[in-house]
């Protein structure tokens, strides 16, 4: 019981750790807000797709 979420949590951390890695590379040689940007796109928008698909394919859409 239980270790199903560790198919979500383990791949979310390792994702958001690359991401959180590569914004503020961005963030370095550009701008904190354009680090900002970059990040709220890449974490926010594949979460919403996925929160969008399972909708859709539970049926509460």
């Amino acid at each position: 019981m239980g270790s199903g979420l560790s198919f979500i949590f383990i791949p979310l951390f390792l994702y958001v750790s690359l991401v959180v890695i590569l914004c503020v590379k961005i963030a370095d040689n550009t701008s904190w807000k354009m680090g900002w940007l970059f990040a709220a796109a890449l974490i926010f928008f594949p979460a919403g797709l996925l929160t969008v698909v399972g909708m859709y394919e539970s049926g509460a859409w």
